[in-house]
């Protein structure tokens, strides 16, 4: 039975032409080369492909090329589309950054390949200076020790069988078995982060300090047993019983969170259906600069949520002070609940509807959600019930239209104190089966400013506003939510 093939990324440099020269020339694997001809260096970039194509012939491997046919601003219009298609909010980090924007149209392209083609792996040709580069960036960037470990030799589908040898042994490498390769004369200007490091600092680190490659891995290899030590401890905070049990508790050591006695190598920190919980009053204990960075780790292996911002992990320290059936909102589709004694992940995985709303970009289109409009517009009384008006100035820029959750509450418009959800739908008369269908507007920190019914009430009412976004001034700047104008 023919065996599965396994893909690489191959540029035509010297890295990748030695790692597909290892594959399919030294181990006869049955290999497909995956090049991409970005096009941002003419007739350059169109030797680099020549050249791959050459050498796949000569080996007698598959080899499958993208062609971007308006250079850069291909790679632009891609990295966005693949933004939206991860989510609004990814859209609205897009950086601009050429290599980020092909580093993930890159990814993209190679796992699109590795199924069409039934390839069981996807290697890399990324080697040990582009390790030291990565750790010596995220130091720099003020990341976590954590973090500083840098890229993994197997992260399955990755594969990054070099990363223990340097690019000189290469170079020698290549010499020694006359492999082709060509050098991309771009890398020689300082124009992005990574060449103004190999350019201008790291020979003057050569100089200054010789030793500091080994002491980059070192703090490598420090990052990673700090990792382990968060796993640890979070494991220890994780509740027994996850989804019942009148009084959770920690466990006697790493634990799932879904089953007793996990086997010896699983990690009790993976990414899961139901995520664990985790034990609060066991978390309260812990020193208070320690427990964001457990929360986060709590968080980050159970949902797999990398986008971690520095207002976000600041934000878990209000985890301690949370009343239960209160949450915390970190992104959009991602808040913290607390049920008790323990806090659980919500995903929001089953919503219907989730929109991120960027204020600012209100001010040039409406946006039409199920059958809701939300615009920008000025406050005018007559609309009172048949519209919802929000003082503008009482919203932060960005908000998030979603199906409400157990535990979301409001302070509805003229009462004193604040309600859940669930019972101001109640007190609306509203149905069993149609509360599953009404929606909340809140900001990031878990503020709900409006609930808009699944229908119109029999006065002709749409939802409800928060007090704090009562609007009473005519003419004021206003977020405006309507419906359609008949009774549905």
């Amino acid at each position: 039975m023919e065996t599965q093939p396994v893909a690489a990324a191959v540029s035509g440099g010297v890295d990748s032409m030695v790692l597909l020269w290892l594959l399919a020339g030294a181990l006869k694997l049955r290999t497909i080369a995956i090049h991409i001809n970005y096009g941002k260096r003419g007739e350059e970039s169109d030797a680099d492909e020549e050249l791959v194509r050459d050498f796949c012939r000569e080996l007698q491997t598959a080899c499958v090329v993208h062609r971007a046919p308006a250079g850069g601003a291909w790679i632009e219009t891609e990295a966005r589309h693949l933004a939206r298609k991860k989510g609004g909010e990814m859209a609205g980090k897009q950086s601009g950054n050429f290599q980020e924007q092909a580093r993930d149209l890159r990814r993209s392209l190679l796992l699109a390949a590795m199924e069409e083609h039934g390839a069981c792996a996807i290697f890399l040709a990324h080697h040990r200076d582009d390790q030291t580069e990565t750790v010596i960036q995220k130091i720099l960037r003020g990341a976590a020790p954590e973090k500083w470990t840098g890229m993994r030799k197997s992260d399955p589908p990755w594969h990054r069988p070099l990363l223990d040898v340097s690019k000189l042994e290469l170079l020698d490498f290549a010499g020694k078995h006359a492999i082709p390769f060509r050098t991309d004369a771009s890398n020689l200007e300082s124009g992005y982060t990574r060449n103004i490091l190999r350019n201008d600092v790291f020979p003057i680190l050569d100089t200054a300090f010789p030793e500091w490659r080994r002491n980059i891995e070192r703090a490598s290899q420090a990052g990673q047993r700090h990792q382990e030590l968060l796993d640890y401890l979070t494991g220890q905070l994780l509740a027994r019983h996850p989804a019942s049990g009148p009084e959770p508790g920690p466990g006697p050591g790493p634990a799932s969170g879904t089953k007793p006695g996990p086997e010896p190598e699983s990690n009790p920190l993976s990414v899961t259906k139901q995520p664990a919980a985790l034990d609060r009053m066991a978390w309260i204990a812990l020193p208070s600069g320690l427990r964001p960075t457990i929360a986060r780790n709590w968080i980050a292996g159970q949902t797999g949520y990398s986008g971690w911002s520095e207002g976000e992990v600041q934000r878990l320290a209000e985890l301690e002070q949370l009343p239960t059936g209160r949450q915390i909102t970190l992104a959009p589709g991602l808040s913290v609940m607390r049920d008790r004694n323990r806090f659980v992940i919500n995903t929001d995985e089953d919503e219907d509807v989730r929109q991120l709303l960027d204020i600012t970009d209100l001010g040039h289109r409406d946006i039409s959600v199920a059958d809701i409009t939300i615009s920008l517009d000025r406050y005018r009384p007559e609309r009172q019930g048949h519209a919802l008006q929000l003082r503008l100035e009482a919203l932060p820029e960005k908000l998030m239209l979603r199906s409400w959750h157990a535990g979301d509450r409001i302070r509805p418009m003229g009462m004193e104190g604040s309600q859940l959800i669930s019972d101001l739908l109640t007190n609306k008369k509203v149905s069993a089966a149609q509360k599953k269908s009404a929606l909340v507007l809140v900001s990031f920190d878990g503020n709900v400013h409006a609930v808009i019914f699944p229908h119109r009430l029999d006065i002709g009412e749409i939802g409800t506003i928060a007090e704090h976004t009562r609007c009473q001034t005519d003419g004021q700047p206003v977020l405006l939510i309507k419906k359609p104008d008949h009774h549905s």
